[in-house]
């Protein structure tokens, strides 16, 4: 009997997003970083925080579409919950799920 594939969503087994949701997960990291450099250029302490604070917005948003993102190609909460370092219930309240980007029709919810 041949043994089974190895889960690509196993602890340090890496996960391949599509190219068009890398492309795009580059560009809001580079906005967040470009927003962040802007902070650090600045000699003003109150647009330091306007920059730090849209980093932080972007950075919040792009982590939740991750989330989502991966949820959507088969990971669990579990796995999500471990890559976030909390728990399965703490991963599911911070990120409620959005409408599945599947045009097959919702999959679910994932399991734990």
């Amino acid at each position: 009997m041949p043994a089974a594939p190895p889960n690509p969503y196993r602890k340090g087994f890496p996960m391949r997003l599509a190219p068009s949701d890398t492309e795009i997960l580059r560009r809001e990291l580079t906005e967040a970083q470009d927003l962040l450099t802007a902070g650090q250029e600045t000699t003003d302490p109150l647009d330091a925080l306007v920059q730090l604070t849209s980093s932080l917005d972007v950075l919040t948003a792009t982590q939740h579409e991750l989330v989502n993102l991966l949820l959507d190609s088969g990971a669990t909460w579990s796995q999500v919950a471990d890559a976030l370092s909390t728990s399965s219930a703490g991963a599911r309240r911070r990120f409620p799920r959005r409408t599945s980007r599947s045009t097959e029709g919702d999959p679910g919810d994932p399991p734990d």
